[in-house]
């Protein structure tokens, strides 16, 4: 992977969670394993554009562990835009946002916009492949085809189907099937299938882990706060490997072991239940401490914590090794919820409500996401119509706090809070 610019943008995050892993370990030992995932995923990354190693860029919902299977590195291009967001203005997502707008219409996605600008600074580096697929959405598919053209890479694109059912998983099997011999002749190595299965095995464990950390937010009160549902988003970019079974295994130690001395996320009564539909605020993840806080609280379950959970029983069994990763790119979020027909995100909401006890919805709804606000409405409509449950809807940037300040966010959500209280 070759730089464009003079600016690192690998270097500078791979420094920066260094940094943060080191001051934990110092200061915060029993906090480590929350941070040092994304410590081992961006040196990784730093590391393999250091020593020549592959690096494939893939959208969000390929499977990485086909990638891992080629002894290559996953670069997972939506990672940075959460990560970058918290960041101040002038280190953060506004630089590449700006200069992305001089190429695409603003209204496009943050999250995308971010992507392209850092494609266009020079300062991502130049990948050896890229593939990504149709999904989640039509912005994410317009703004990875152009990375592709500026790149000047060998690129793949898996075309997903609408629905998810039989014709559906078949189809893209045979995609998924396509883009393994696409990366076979890009590498110039075989895959092997040996150490796909071992790479499998480890990702069994993993959706297992983290179905099973969801399942532990069923209890009342929630033992994991809020946060721990944008830590779990690095799932995607590190799934197959062995550091994702130590991180996901410390938050089901710790979630199991506050139900069992019956303690909550947080000190003090839980009073409220949220289901959040759509993204978390990635730019101020601190909004949802103070929802805790504030008003006790806790997001019990959100667009990104929900995730079908796929074990591919025999992955020597090539058939249902493609019919596997299938499910599991249809099955990713926001796909699974916001990439199809209405009645998934329905299916979600009901499983918010019932398997999770939320009794209320928020609805952030990110700007870039266009298609999921019609969505919206009719699922907000039907938890109230069904349940009784209300939803809080307002709109932000869940990326470009520039929209949206943290502050007038908190506002808004204080209107909702008071009014529900009164």
């Amino acid at each position: 992977m070759k730089m464009s610019s003079e600016k690192n943008i690998l270097k500078y995050l791979s420094d920066t969670a260094t940094s943060l892993s080191s001051y934990m370990k110092k200061k915060h030992p029993e906090q480590l394993w929350m941070v040092d995932l994304q410590r081992v995923y961006f040196n990784m990354i730093y590391e393999a554009q250091e020593k020549g190693i592959p690096v494939v860029l893939i959208g969000p919902n390929y499977p990485p562990e086909l990638v891992y299977a080629f002894g290559a590195v996953p670069l997972l291009l939506d990672c940075f835009p959460s990560r970058l967001a918290s960041e101040p203005m002038e280190t953060g997502v506004a630089q590449y946002i700006d200069l992305a707008e001089k190429h695409i219409p603003s209204y496009m996605c943050g999250i995308n916009k971010t992507d392209l600008g850092l494609v266009l600074s020079g300062d991502i580096g130049i990948p050896d492949a890229m593939i990504i697929s149709t999904q989640p959405c039509d912005s994410g598919r317009a703004v990875y085809s152009a990375i592709a053209d500026d790149l000047n890479v060998p690129f793949f694109c898996i075309d997903a189907p609408y629905k998810r059912d039989e014709r559906g998983f078949t189809y893209i099997g045979a995609e998924i099937k396509k883009s393994v011999a696409f990366l076979e002749e890009v590498l110039g190595k075989k895959l092997d299938w040996n150490r796909l299965v071992e790479i499998i095995e480890i990702s069994n464990q993993a959706y297992e882990l983290l179905g099973k950390c969801a399942e532990l937010r069923q209890a009342i009160p929630c033992p994991l706060p809020s946060r721990f549902l944008v830590l779990n988003e690095f799932f995607g970019a590190m799934v197959g490997r062995p550091e994702v079974i130590d991180f996901l295994q410390t938050e089901y130690n710790l979630g199991k072991a506050r139900i069992e001395k019956g303690q909550g996320a947080f000190k003090g009564e839980e009073k409220y239940r949220i289901m959040m539909l759509q993204n978390p605020p990635w730019y101020s993840v601190g909004i949802l401490d103070w929802i805790e806080k504030e008003y006790g609280a806790v997001i019990t379950i959100d667009a990104f914590g929900y995730l079908y959970s796929h074990p591919i029983a025999d992955p020597y069994n090539e058939d249902e090794v493609w019919r596997g990763f299938a499910e599991r790119l249809l099955g990713q979020p926001m796909t699974h919820g916001s990439s199809g027909p209405v009645e998934a995100s329905l299916e979600i909401a009901e499983d918010g409500i019932k398997k999770y006890k939320s009794d209320l919805a928020m609805f952030m709804g990110h700007i870039g996401c266009k298609h999921t606000w019609a969505a919206g409405k009719l699922v907000k409509d039907m938890i109230y119509d069904r349940y009784g449950i209300q939803t809080m809807t307002f709109d932000l940037d869940c990326i470009d706090g520039r929209y949206k300040s943290a502050d007038e966010v908190k506002a808004s959500i204080k209107e909702f809070m008071d009014a529900i209280n009164e």
